[in-house]
């Protein structure tokens, strides 16, 4: 979509603003990426925390 438009634009301000706005999107998605993964680092960091539990008691026979 981004090239056709640029191909009917020949006007410098408009390419600008087009590259403007797909620079924004960017940086929205990206935004939106890091939170997934902190969020499943910290999900992953909380089931190796009780993952770790669970072997303790297991092996000190609290089971």
């Amino acid at each position: 979509m981004f090239e056709e438009i640029k191909q009917v634009s020949s006007d410098p301000i408009i390419d600008d603003k087009l590259r403007q706005a797909m620079i924004k999107q960017m940086e929205i998605g990206y935004q939106q990426m890091y939170e997934i993964n902190l969020q499943m680092a910290n999900d992953m960091f909380h089931l190796e925390s009780e993952a770790e539990v669970t072997n303790d008691k297991t092996v000190k026979g609290e089971w």
